[in-house]
């Protein structure tokens, strides 16, 4: 009984860690593909830095970039505002 136990035991942990193991869908364009070509960014600001970010494909997104001590120390971008952003990109 313990043996049968043991089989089930192991044949369900082997099923249950093969279920994860399905493939996933590519996103339409990679993050490494599409990459920044101009940003243009407002001045003066002491933490918080609004900027307009032109993509190689010609969208723009909005992003904010805060900064301390003069160091970048994060990015943040408004991606569902994205211009152009119902139409896919050109491949």
């Amino acid at each position: 009984m313990r043996k049968t136990t043991r089989i089930t035991l192991a044949i369900t942990v082997i099923c249950m860690a093969l279920a994860g193991c399905g493939s996933a869908s590519e996103p339409s364009t990679t993050a490494h593909a599409v990459r920044s070509v101009d940003s243009q960014c407002s001045a003066g600001a002491d933490v918080f830095t609004e900027c307009v970010i032109t993509l190689t494909d010609t969208r723009q997104v909005d992003c904010i970039v805060y900064s301390t001590n003069g160091k970048q120390a994060g990015l943040s971008c408004d991606w569902s505002h994205v211009s152009v952003a119902d139409k896919e990109p050109a491949r």
